[in-house]
């Protein structure tokens, strides 16, 4: 396969040339090495001389006799494009793969002529940026009593991605009329004016049911994200919603974030406020939370709000910032009751100006509970679920709200239907809290140490975790992961001692709640942080 007759040993293509018994490319004087399995991906490709090469044979020529997933070939794909750089490989939905530049043999090096060097850049799509189409999923053995799930799936997805205001998305009716067309996403592109084309496939392996999507880059036909869910398809009934939901959050992640880079890259661009609330938005739910992350989101949010300020999302943003500098301590202005004030005028604002964006109930919400509002905050939560049943954060939060008003056996079954509509999401740390905080109201002290490490795994620089950590460490005796989580308490002003901690967090205002805070004061006095 390194070496395929119809190719001498070594071949060019554009300005590349490739060396596949050493799994090497080389560009001018730069040489680039390949996985082999990504080098016979090339070799596949380049022996279709500009053909579409199917999924079937990249399978078997790539992994020969290895049963593998999609998500396979989509990181190996993934990875040749970003060896070669963007316009090279191409997807044809449906079908496959297709190398678009013309491989030339025993070509001298001065012949060489890279077709994409001269060619004339794409229009910009006339939709936006953040625009996609959701193409058919298409169907691999799966048998005509699920034959449904095209048309499902595809109209599910669709009304789910419609509810996010940040996306443009083509309706459903004339995506539907693409089920037997062979468009590629560069035609899709052109024919539509979007800047993102969703390609899925459904398959069905004895008695599981896959479900893969892929993010094409219509302009460039570069893949730009992918997943994949498997589930018993027997479970499909009960599952279907939550299968879609997930889909269409982690899709709403990657979309929103592809359409606000580029134009971050050219400073003398001048940035939309839609645009720079985007950016903001970004910053805030799917990037982990650093004081790094907070400043750019701060920053993105002020400028959109400069240019325009009835943004409702721009002022969704801002209060969610000011919020976090409450909550940690980041920003020039330390005092926590001024940053909620502004939190709060911010999202009453955002309310106004949209009152149908979940987002805005959510940031309300935490707003709400760190003001001591348990009850407005849970309301404002249950009414984001309302708007979108495929909001993630506002199940992970609801789960530490009902901890606080006193039943913290609910917390578990909120939060694992947060994770499982959400489990990669940066905010993730938060629904790990709200499991810790439970164990301990619950006297569980081994979980509220499992998740509070878990926590602290998907975000470092996350101090809660610290404190339900350190709590659970010293209920268990474990002095040993106690001194070192005390230390970075301790070198954090707004946790470096028991008093700060109960500045910090949210107020007491129900029983249950005073009881918790108490307990956990007590807990860390125990174990050594200063009063």
């Amino acid at each position: 396969m390194a070496n395929p007759q119809d190719l001498p040993a070594k071949f060019r293509f554009g300005s590349w040339s490739a060396d596949p018994s050493a799994d090497e490319l080389m560009q001018g004087g730069r040489v680039v090495k390949l996985e082999p399995r990504t080098m016979r991906l090339l070799v596949t490709l380049a022996e279709a001389k500009g053909g579409v090469v199917t999924t079937e044979r990249l399978f078997d020529a790539v992994w020969p006799g290895l049963v593998v997933t999609l998500s396979s070939l989509y990181e190996a794909v993934a990875q040749l494009r970003k060896a070669l750089g963007p316009g090279h490989v191409t997807t044809v939905p449906r079908k496959g793969y297709r190398l678009v530049t013309p491989v030339i043999k025993d070509a001298p090096a001065h012949s060489l002529v890279d077709p994409t060097a001269t060619a004339q850049p794409a229009p910009a799509p006339r939709l936006g940026a953040a625009s996609v189409a959701v193409m058919p999923f298409r169907l691999r053995n799966v048998p005509e009593s699920h034959s449904f799930l095209r048309e499902s799936l595809t109209e599910d997805l669709i009304t789910e991605l419609s509810r996010q205001p940040m996306l443009v998305v083509v309706a459903r009716g004339t995506m539907l009329s693409y089920a037997t067309s062979s468009a590629t996403p560069e035609q899709v592109t052109r024919e539509l004016g979007v800047r993102q084309v969703v390609d899925g496939l459904v398959e069905v392996r004895g008695e599981t049911l896959h479900v893969s999507v892929q993010v094409v880059d219509g302009l460039t036909g570069t893949q730009t994200a992918a997943d994949e869910i498997s589930l018993p398809l027997a479970q499909w009934p009960r599952t279907g919603a939550l299968v879609i939901s997930r889909l269409a959050r982690a899709l709403n992640f990657e979309l929103l974030d592809q359409s606000t880079r580029e134009p971050l890259q050219d400073a003398s661009d001048r940035l939309t406020a839609f645009t720079l609330a985007t950016c903001a938005w970004i910053e805030l739910f799917a990037r982990t939370e650093t004081p790094d992350s907070h400043g750019r989101a701060l920053d993105f949010a002020s400028k959109a709000l400069a240019l325009d300020p009835r943004s409702a999302l721009g002022s969704i943003c801002m209060a969610f910032a000011h919020w976090r500098s409450a909550q940690f301590g980041w920003g020039t202005h330390d005092d926590p009751v001024e940053q909620l004030r502004l939190a709060r005028a911010h999202i009453d604002r955002a309310i106004e100006l949209s009152s149908r964006e979940p987002d805005a109930y959510y940031v309300s919400g935490l707003v709400a509970y760190s003001s001591g509002e348990t009850a407005r905050a849970e309301e404002a939560l249950r009414h984001c679920l309302r708007l979108s049943s495929s909001h993630a954060p506002a199940y992970g939060l609801l789960a530490l709200i009902r901890t606080r008003r006193g039943y913290p056996e609910e917390a578990a079954a909120l939060c694992e239907r947060a994770f499982a509509l959400s489990p990669r999401e940066p905010l993730r740390v938060v629904w790990h809290l709200s499991r810790a905080w439970a164990a301990l109201a619950l006297r569980d002290w081994s979980t509220a140490l499992e998740e509070s490490q878990r926590g602290m795994a998907v975000n470092p620089d996350f101090a809660t975790c610290y404190i339900t950590g350190t709590a659970a460490a010293h209920e268990l005796g474990l002095e040993s992961l106690v001194k070192p989580w005390l230390e970075f308490l301790q070198s954090r002003t707004a946790f470096k001692t028991v008093a700060a901690v109960r500045k910090r967090l949210p107020p007491a205002s129900e029983a249950p709640h005073v009881k918790q805070m108490d307990a956990v004061a007590e807990q860390l006095r125990a174990a050594g942080l200063r009063p």
